[in-house]
């Protein structure tokens, strides 16, 4: 018997990626500034770790037709144009978030589990 695996928008709790997800959560402040400096490295090259540490390497699939959210969608776009743009671009988790006009790292945070859970990028580390 074989399984096959299916990601569905309706199973990633896409209500996580918005702010208003976390309005009511207590967060602790050093949590959230933990999040929000997470490095993430855009190189086009492959998703192995490189020199620097507490990282992730991410791949944007270039090539990726699957189903997004509009929220998905604008953070790949972003996301393949820093890729694209570079040989090498580093950001961070609370840049990108800005940058979505998101005040919630946690919530940009959401959006890239949910395109690695896809297939539309590779190589972010979960914590």
């Amino acid at each position: 018997m074989t399984y096959s695996r299916s990601n569905h928008l309706e199973n990633l709790a896409i209500e996580y990626e918005h702010d208003a997800a976390y309005a009511d959560l207590e967060i602790d402040q050093a949590v959230l500034d933990d999040i929000a400096r997470t490095k993430l490295i855009l190189s086009g090259g492959d998703t192995k770790t490189g020199v620097l540490e507490d990282c992730s390497y991410i791949l944007v699939d270039t090539q990726y037709l699957g189903q997004l959210s509009p929220g998905q969608q604008r953070l790949y776009e972003v996301l393949l144009a820093l890729q694209e743009a570079s040989i090498y671009a580093v950001t961070t988790i609370g840049k990108l978030a800005q940058l979505l006009g998101l005040e919630h790292p946690m919530a940009c945070g959401k959006r890239l589990e949910n395109l690695q859970s896809l297939g539309a990028i590779a190589g972010l580390k979960m914590q």
